[in-house]
């Protein structure tokens, strides 16, 4: 039976060298006209684009509807592109990402998708300048909910449309770097393969009960017996 390899995108295959939360900043002076330091520091890692965007319009005392948000994150996204385009950018796969993706395209049963608090666009700005956007056939992504826990059932209508296959949740693993893609997982029945390359210590992130973690993907063949036999 073919398995749903479902992938968060930032502290899991990217480290953009904090470009999506520079981007966020230059958002918040273009479309409020406001100091980027009017905001304390936002907890970005494992939440969706619109929530972030949310969070921003809360803690400026403004209300918001779903059009606001959204036209907000579109200078997110300006701004995100180029950041990633200019030629001091500094941001790099993460350990053995590249030679996981292609030992993963050499199994028949490995289905790759994504799950991601991106927005479909970052999403691919940021995967297309590493390269490695084609990688994945579909997935859900931040515009489908603001809450991450939603997004399991898009991922699979979307990979199942892609593919033809029907995946039973159980045999479904989410793959990301923070507790909120751990308690993503279990909000659909899937498992979570938790991997501390992001913010988050393999201790901190076992607190949370995933199914398996990893320090990092550096170990090829380890991480594909994982994913595909474990």
């Amino acid at each position: 039976m073919p398995r749903l390899l479902l992938f968060d995108i930032d502290g899991t295959l990217i480290d953009s060298h904090g470009a999506g939360g520079a981007a966020i900043l230059d958002a918040v002076e273009a479309y409020f006209g406001v100091p980027r330091d009017s905001l304390p520091p936002l907890q970005l890692a494992g939440s969706t684009d619109p929530a972030i965007a949310m969070d921003v319009f809360r803690l400026l005392g403004r209300a918001h509807s779903q059009e606001e948000v959204f036209a907000f994150l579109d200078h997110y996204l300006v701004n995100l592109r180029r950041r990633l385009d200019a030629a001091d950018f500094s941001g790099f796969t993460l350990p053995g990402v590249n030679a996981l993706l292609d030992a993963l395209r050499e199994e028949k049963d490995a289905h790759l998708g994504l799950l991601t608090g991106n927005v479909r666009r970052g999403a691919k700005i940021k995967l297309g300048r590493h390269g490695i956007h084609d990688r994945f056939l579909d997935g859900a992504f931040g515009c489908d909910h603001h809450d991450r826990n939603q997004l399991g059932p898009f991922a699979l209508s979307r990979m199942q449309a892609a593919t033809g296959a029907a995946y039973d949740p159980a045999d479904v693993i989410v793959i990301g770097d923070t507790p909120k893609d751990i308690r993503c997982a279990a909000a659909f029945g899937a498992k979570c393969l938790a991997v501390a390359t992001g913010q988050y210590s393999a201790a901190e992130l076992q607190a949370h009960s995933p199914w398996r973690v990893l320090d990092s993907f550096a170990d090829v063949p380890a991480t594909v017996e994982v994913l595909l036999r474990g």
